[in-house]
């Protein structure tokens, strides 16, 4: 198995230099533009609810490692802000060696791909060819590599027709540099198709949504939105809360088959299923009654009952 450097040093190491790309390019969520325990904590609220299964043991095994029968957005509420430090510095490069659990919990904050830390792993992994070994060479000076079918131990010979003519004829061994070279170029390969495949999976999962005109779009939770409310995503509501922008099409048949909100004391917005109000999260929407359809619509538009 490849084993250069542990593999959980390397996923903390990537999404440490995810960390500070991010920062570099300011396109951090704006909480952890400055990571604060208390602004730390305000970000993990925001996601906690829609997060995928994986993402939430995750969350768990940081906010409720033993498993305390409580709800965890209550955990998270009452952690302890300075046991969010170490996130805090990790974030901002301070850290470099971090817990485990410190770095796993970065990766779903800036919504590093792939996670968690064991499909990244896989994927990594998936990269390393599987005929390379690692072995001592006699001396004990350094690793060489040897290939399935030499033996252990065997040293890696070049075919005659690949070595150089010095080598031809002086008889020397290839040295280890140009045989690590040889070597490393499917890694390399590997590396970066797995970078892009990486990327076309941090587009698809899109973990937040805002409203916009007349529903929820589904949006990365790091980007930013002159006025809007960036919150988690719930695929129910992107896929079914819709406002309705004709309501003079509603009759008393819709009566409890929609919802509204008032955004003034004299108007009233419908919309297609229960929900909060987009306009003010603050405020849930209202089965809309056989007065509330009269008085908003069929008296307003002349309609017929």
């Amino acid at each position: 198995m490849y084993n250069f450097v542990a593999m959980i040093d390397r996923f903390i190491e990537e999404v440490r230099n995810a960390c500070l790309d991010l920062g570099r390019r300011q396109s951090l969520p704006g909480e952890l533009e400055n990571p604060s325990p208390a602004n730390l904590k305000i970000y993990c609220l925001k996601l906690v609810n829609g997060l995928s299964r994986e993402d939430k043991q995750t969350f768990t095994e940081f906010f409720n490692p033993f498993n305390e029968d409580v709800d965890l957005a209550t955990r998270i509420e009452k952690f302890d802000l300075d046991k969010l430090k170490p996130l805090q510095h990790f974030i901002t490069g301070r850290t470099t060696k971090p817990k485990e659990n410190i770095a796993k919990l970065a990766a779903v904050l800036i919504d590093f791909h792939p996670r968690p830390y064991s499909k990244w792993r896989d994927a990594a992994n998936s990269s390393i060819p599987d005929d390379i070994a690692i072995e001592k060479d006699n001396s004990g000076d350094a690793d060489v590599p040897h290939t399935e079918g030499d033996g252990l131990g065997a040293e890696v010979k070049p075919a005659v027709g690949d070595m150089p003519p010095s080598e031809k004829k002086s008889g020397e061994k290839p040295s280890k540099f140009n045989v690590w070279l040889k070597l490393w170029k499917p890694v390399l390969y590997g590396t970066v198709a797995l970078t892009i495949v990486a990327a076309a999976l941090s587009s698809a999962r899109k973990q937040c949504m805002y409203w916009k005109v007349d529903r929820y779009v589904p949006v990365h939770c790091h980007e930013k939105i002159a006025d809007v409310e960036i919150i988690p995503v719930d695929r129910d509501m992107v896929k079914r809360f819709r406002k309705i922008t004709q309501p003079d099409t509603l009759t008393l048949n819709s009566v409890g088959k929609v919802w509204y909100g008032k955004p003034t004391p004299d108007s009233a917005e419908f919309y297609t299923m229960a929900g909060s109000f987009p306009k003010d999260r603050r405020k849930e929407l209202k089965p809309a009654s056989e007065y509330i359809i009269k008085k908003y619509v069929l008296n307003k538009h002349n309609k017929p009952q």
